[in-house]
């Protein structure tokens, strides 16, 4: 039987994203994103996570109320909270990430970030 584990969203920051090295030392970068879901309905919050050149990138160039295009893959994570509850999240696991609104102000800055999250 085939398998597909993939999804693709268009959201807003809600905070600057969070960049950190595991004791290994790959770069990990979580943000949340903001669906639109339509006139009269609360925003959907997803959290994303992505990895090496991918997180180190878009610690730089993503920040709070930016628009971003992102694709990825579900992961599920099962972990015991503080009162010792298993609990179950959900997140995206970031492949591509696009940032589809500009902080840059002038155009060299804009190329800059257009070709550097294009890379991979």
């Amino acid at each position: 039987m085939a398998t597909l584990n993939q999804c693709s969203f268009i959201g807003r920051l809600g905070k600057d994203p969070n960049m950190c090295y595991t004791p290994n030392g790959k770069a990990i970068t979580k943000f949340s994103i903001a669906i639109d879901l339509g006139k009269g309905q609360k925003p959907l919050w997803l959290d994303i996570t992505c990895w090496n050149e991918l997180a180190e990138r878009m610690s730089q160039y993503l920040y709070q109320g930016a628009q971003v295009f992102v694709q990825g893959r579900l992961q599920k994570n099962i972990y015991t909270d503080k009162n010792s509850v298993e609990r179950i999240s959900i997140e995206i696991v970031a492949a591509n990430i696009q940032l589809l609104d500009k902080k840059a102000d002038n155009a060299e800055e804009q190329e800059a970030i257009k070709e550097d999250t294009s890379a991979k």
